[in-house]
């Protein structure tokens, strides 16, 4: 299963707290922004409330309601808004009604305005309008005292439209700024991975070449300073690499050479048998025409013996050597030592050396039985000498004639075992072997 890049995760979480940070700073900045541009707005607004108030205040003494519906209308298209004047709950004057128009209108006495107006001097408050179809935004202010007309309540009006228009906007400007931002961001942090990935697996390739002895002896160019730790790390392990390498490869050689030069054979095993590694001596004494490595002890020919000195020693996981004599499968005898140890990891190894005595056996095996044939042929003269002895001595015959015989057949027998005797002397002397090896 093909594992995801850690560059490509760190990408995509980088992305995804890029874009949550963006939306957060995206509500909270145009959350706050329009807090900010209502407020602005309704401060305006309560600055035209009190303008407005001040002119209406500034025409007084009023000759009648008509005089301030004039007032009213001309601050109205002055100032662009709604201006009314209610009195007792009921619309005096009303800057976009007509008086007949305004006289048809409802009660606004419990309109929250209104109420806050009356009670504590000044009120407003938000809502549809039914009558102009959308969000308004309403204050008002008491007004008392004025000649000519009744005390009651000025109060403007104007749409939300406009600050949400406003709203809106500065929301499309910061949504277009924080994208753009968050694009440059995610760009950069592309570029800066992609810088990083690059670096890193150009170091990669370099220690990969640590093992084929390619790799420069040191990396001189330092992409940044962030880089020179891993840097300076890879130099000292590059060192130390060919140092390794150079000790391992006179180790080898010297090994090596050790092996070939020893006549006596020498097989590395693993726990299974296998042959791991040998040397030339193996293949000489097992007549092998194919390497034996690879190969198992049994298939290579080195004989059941062997096999089970190799199991017994898995199965004991002894630590100690054993020495044994084994005949191979194509007869030769060897004294055998079978070696355990281990490797780094804990896996069981074994080195076996065998010694080839075939020709001690074999020369063990002329000696018995040239004592054997030796022994035969004494055994015959000196019974007929202890039988005509023995007759001699316990009953001696009276004829002197058949005395006579009897003491020639004794000297008869006796000639023959020296002259045995000299034949035994002869073959087994050096001078025998030389001239045995000069007529072959």
């Amino acid at each position: 299963m093909q594992t995801q890049s850690s560059f490509t995760r760190l990408l995509v979480l980088f992305m995804a707290l890029l874009f949550a940070a963006a939306v957060f700073i995206f509500y909270s900045t145009s959350k706050k922004a329009g807090a900010e541009l209502v407020q602005e707005f309704e401060q305006r607004e309560a600055r035209t409330l009190e303008a407005v108030k001040w002119l209406v205040a500034g025409k007084a003494p009023y000759a009648g309601v008509e005089q301030l519906r004039s007032q009213i209308k001309a601050i109205s298209t002055h100032f662009d808004i709604r201006v009314t004047y209610v009195a007792a709950g009921k619309v005096l004057a009303e800057s976009d009604l007509t008086p007949e128009e305004a006289a048809k209108m409802e009660d606004h006495s419990t309109r929250p305005e209104i109420v806050a107006a009356q009670a504590e001097g000044f009120g407003k408050s938000t809502r549809y309008s039914s009558t102009l179809q959308r969000e308004m935004l309403y204050m008002a202010t008491r007004v008392q005292g004025l000649a000519g007309i009744p005390d009651g309540v000025l109060r403007i009006s104007v749409p939300y439209s406009t600050v949400q228009g406003i709203l809106e906007q500065s929301r499309s400007n910061l949504m277009a700024v924080t994208a753009a931002m968050a694009v440059c961001a995610a760009l950069l942090a592309m570029l800066l991975l992609r810088r990083t990935k690059g670096m890193l697996l150009s170091f990669s390739r370099i220690v990969d070449d640590l093992g084929s002895g390619m790799a420069p002896d040191k990396i001189r160019v330092c992409p940044g300073s962030e880089f020179r730790p891993l840097m300076d790390s890879i130099n000292v392990l590059a060192k130390r690499a060919r140092k390794s390498m150079r000790h391992l490869h006179d180790t080898s050689s010297q090994f090596e050479a050790v092996l070939a030069k020893m006549t006596d054979a020498v097989a590395v095993l693993d726990d299974k048998g296998t042959i791991l590694a040998h040397n030339a001596a193996l293949d000489a004494v097992l007549g092998a025409s194919v390497a034996c490595s690879g190969r198992h002890v049994m298939e290579a020919g080195l004989g059941l013996e062997v096999d089970k000195a190799l199991d017994e020693a898995r199965q004991s996981r002894a630590h100690e050597p054993q020495r044994f004599q084994a005949r191979l499968i194509n007869g030769v005898h060897a004294d055998v030592d079978l070696v355990p140890y281990f490797t780094s990891k804990g896996k069981p190894r074994f080195i076996l050396v065998l010694h080839d005595v075939s020709a001690m056996k074999n020369a063990e095996t002329l000696l018995r039985e040239f004592v054997i044939n030796a022994s035969h042929q004494l055994r015959t003269p000196l019974t007929s000498i202890q039988g005509y002895a023995s007759t001699l001595l316990e009953s001696p015959p009276s004829d002197q004639a058949q005395a006579q015989a009897m003491l020639g057949t004794i000297l008869k027998k006796s000639q023959d075992m020296s002259a045995v005797v000299t034949d035994l002397l002869h073959t087994a002397s050096p001078q025998a072997d030389r001239s045995a090896d000069s007529n072959s």
